[in-house]
């Protein structure tokens, strides 16, 4: 479970990094800055390829998918959660 929230916390940095590039896309436009426009855009990109891989469903990250001694086998291998996904 610590895996996830850590990885939660970089998706949002993702997408700050993400917002900031828009930021300066937006301002290098304003003031016909071409440099500017590109590295906001690159900056975008970066960001949502950070978010998406940061909150992508692993099929290590679902249940009785870990080794046994594995951290991040926190629940038991009968456990079924509704909410996640079965075809793994």
């Amino acid at each position: 479970m610590v895996r996830m929230e850590l990885r939660v916390v970089l998706a949002t940095l993702a997408i700050f990094v993400a917002l900031g590039g828009i930021g300066l896309s937006i301002h290098g436009s304003l003031y016909y800055l071409d440099r500017e426009v590109w590295t906001g855009v690159i900056a975008i990109a970066i960001g949502i390829v950070g978010c998406v891989t940061m909150l992508t469903l692993w099929p290590r990250d679902l249940p009785g998918k870990t080794p046994p001694d594995h951290p991040a086998d926190d629940s038991g291998p009968h456990e079924h959660h509704h909410h996640l996904p079965s075809q793994f």
